[in-house]
């Protein structure tokens, strides 16, 4: 296995980990057992536990920002069209990611570690101004209603993805899924997608 590998599957093991238990009850030791490595390999790749995690995270989030710069920049799209486009991108990354975003927003409600949460802000802030760009242009073109709320519309989709991926047993429950798994199977997700598809064009679109 190379080099790049080995920190690779540190990194893959990490996330399973952090995703099942709050970032202080996972030890270095832990995190070694679990990738088969020696201790001493956690730091030369990664200083220190906190800087695995940092990295870990950031890394997940890495082509989040490329892929909404391109369609909120994109010449050939409506802005409804790129509504829906952002609607499919982020439906599909946290669900198929959703440990990693348990760990997110344990890290954004958590003042432990400001220099991480304010990361993460950064990272989130600067996806929200492409997403704001996108509401704008569409309203400029008279496409959009000029008293649409892009903060709560974009919040909404955001808040129901993270919700049913934070307490999946309970939206079983709530929305008559047989089992947790099938909450994130394509069937479901489609089932997200075509109900903000269909919400946002009501409430964007100029009647």
């Amino acid at each position: 296995m190379e080099i790049t590998d080995k920190k690779a599957a540190i990194l893959a093991e990490a996330e399973k980990l952090f995703a099942q238990e709050d970032f202080d009850a996972v030890s270095v030791r832990d995190l070694a057992k679990a990738a088969n490595v020696n201790i001493a390999m956690i730091s030369y790749y990664f200083g220190s536990k906190e800087k695995l995690f940092e990295e870990l995270i950031i890394s997940r989030m890495a082509n989040s920002q490329t892929t909404i710069q391109a369609i909120a920049t994109d010449p050939t799209m409506s802005s409804i069209d790129k509504v829906m486009a952002v609607v499919d991108f982020y439906t599909d990354r946290l669900m198929n990611n959703p440990g990693v975003h348990r760990m997110i927003n344990r890290e954004l409600s958590n003042s432990s570690r400001p220099q991480l949460r304010d990361l993460l802000l950064s990272k989130i802030t600067t996806n929200k101004e492409y997403l704001s760009m996108m509401m704008e242009e569409g309203k400029k073109k008279g496409e959009f209603r000029e008293d649409a709320d892009v903060g709560l519309a974009m919040i909404n989709l955001f808040a129901c993805i993270q919700y049913i991926v934070g307490s999946s047993y309970y939206s079983c429950k709530m929305l008559d899924v047989p089992t947790e798994a099938q909450l994130f199977d394509k069937e479901f997700r489609q089932r997200i997608k075509t109900y903000f598809k269909d919400l946002f064009s009501h409430y964007l679109l100029k009647k």
